[in-house]
């Protein structure tokens, strides 16, 4: 099936306008709607109007028509041919934003030639508009995926928090069991509150994490440590909690301390990155 263009051409001479008519009749792959003005006036009214897909200049001074066409119609994007005299071969002071070709008149014979030009302009435009769908495509799939990451790590750190809560209870009821048994099996029930304590602050947590978190936030981590290299990999993660959004109640949680020690971690923080005490911590890190 042949995909539909319109053209609109422009031409205050009668005799060409009715050659260029007949031309256009037949572009292979194509299906043509011609509109035709001889006044330049019709033809920015027409292109305000509609979209066409092409637009044949052939008046006796192109150059006015390409100007008043860009202050009045403002409509870069749409192509233009402009059958060209001998003496406008010289003339190219066009708008750079404007796609512009040229044919020259004393070649309108070679019917060929004009039409072969007519479809390859149609061609391109199709092959642009193809590649803008494809990136537009592609940049949704990027954008999905980003969503599906930060998903992902949000539930992982749900599931870090549950777990160290748990792992902290726990090592919390062995300490309360410990007077009440005897030497052996409260030295068992010590090796395994150290086990705890060494399994809650386990590097490999930490990894996991900045697996997911610097998919979403790409080398966030790696500017905020060239930036300020004395923070501690406690300092780190703070700082990518913070550019999480999550509350107080959360990283008290995740870091297994209390309202006042955030506050104050929080203090130290800001004085280790040496900003203001005017400037918000999260703006800070927001803009890393």
């Amino acid at each position: 099936m042949k995909e539909e263009k319109t053209i609109v051409i422009g031409c205050d001479q009668i005799d060409i306008l009715s050659t260029l008519v007949e031309l256009l009749g037949n572009i292979p792959d194509f299906l043509v709607n011609i509109i035709s003005v001889s006044r330049i006036s019709d033809l920015l009214s027409i292109s305000k109007s509609i979209h066409p897909s092409l637009l044949i200049l052939n008046f006796r001074n192109n150059q006015n028509t390409i100007n008043d066409f860009n202050q009045f119609v403002n409509k870069p994007e749409i192509p233009m041919l402009c059958i060209i005299q001998k003496f406008d071969t010289n003339f190219c002071s066009w708008n750079n934003e404007n796609i512009i070709f040229t044919f020259p008149i004393e070649n309108i014979i070679k019917k060929t030639h004009f039409t072969s030009l007519i479809r390859s302009i149609f061609l391109l435009k199709k092959q642009q508009n193809s590649t803008k769908t494809t990136d537009s495509l592609v940049s949704q799939s990027i954008e999905k995926d980003l969503i599906n990451t930060d998903r992902n790590m949000s539930r992982y750190v749900l599931e870090l928090d549950q777990k160290i809560e748990t792992l902290h209870t726990v090592k919390e009821r062995i300490k309360t069991l410990c007077p009440n048994v005897d030497n052996s099996t409260r030295s068992e029930l010590l090796s395994i509150v150290n086990a705890i304590k060494s399994s809650a602050n386990d590097t490999h947590l930490w990894n996991d994490f900045k697996f997911y978190f610097e998919k979403t936030n790409p080398e966030f981590l790696l500017s905020l440590a060239e930036k300020h290299p004395k923070l501690t990999n406690k300092d780190l993660k703070y700082c990518c909690y913070l550019k999480m959004n999550m509350s107080n109640n959360d990283i008290r949680s995740l870091l297994g301390i209390n309202q006042e020690s955030v506050r104050t971690h929080k203090y130290r923080l800001k004085k280790k990155l040496q900003i203001s005490k005017d400037l918000d911590l999260h703006t800070y890190l927001k803009a890393i």
